[in-house]
């Protein structure tokens, strides 16, 4: 799994394996929170080596929102509410257009939204956390993580990896994290289950994030 990124309400970036946040993106991702998000214009994208495939209709994102709550003996729980939504691959030129500045040979771009199906599973979240004001203090953290896998060519070294998210039409492309090396995000006991050598065990076409 390559955790493309992760959010927070509160003006926090929690760096969950994603690597450091561009301090340009942090502004502007201050005010991101769940009743801002548009679900159905949330894009995904990954800039990477041509040497790094991914797998086909593997893509999974992960939504959560988060808050504190006081116990009556004066000790904190957390609730959570999460889901895993599909993601469905992009290729058109209109969708791709923005993205044009990091085509290039040295280089692949993939582009994903929700998959439309899965949508009332996201509003359905956000209902169930709108419920939460006037229960609580108000602090609530908003996470965004994207699952891949995929697979290397043999011989491949670093993986650098660029991330960003568009969170409204018409919006801009945030970069989430940029030029990080793929290894930097897990384990190497991970990135070779999540990523092994192309063609070796877990054909491509198989694999899914999990």
């Amino acid at each position: 799994m390559h955790r493309l990124c992760a959010m927070a309400l509160a003006c926090t970036v929690l760096l969950a394996g994603c690597g450091s946040v561009p301090v340009s993106s942090l502004w502007k991702l201050r005010k991101l929170s769940l009743e801002t998000l548009e679900p159905a214009a949330l894009r995904a994208a990954v800039v990477h080596s041509p040497s790094l495939q991914l797998a086909p209709n593997g893509a999974v994102l992960t939504v959560a929102v988060s808050r504190q709550l006081r116990l009556a003996n004066g000790a904190h729980t957390t609730e959570r509410l999460e889901e895993k939504l599909p993601l469905q691959a992009l290729h058109s030129s209109a969708d791709m257009r923005p993205l044009i500045e990091h085509e290039s040979p040295q280089s692949a771009v993939h582009l994903w939204r929700i998959d439309p199906a899965a949508l009332p599973r996201l509003q359905a979240l956000r209902t169930r956390a709108m419920a939460w004001k006037g229960t609580d203090d108000g602090k609530r953290e908003l996470t965004l993580g994207v699952e891949l896998t995929g697979c290397q060519k043999s011989g491949s070294t670093r993986q650098a990896i660029t991330t960003l998210m568009r969170f409204a039409e018409p919006g801009e492309y945030i970069p989430i994290v940029r030029n990080i090396d793929l290894a930097e995000t897990m384990s190497a006991a991970e990135l070779k289950q999540r990523f092994p050598v192309c063609g070796a065990a877990g054909e491509l076409s198989g694999q899914q994030p999990g």
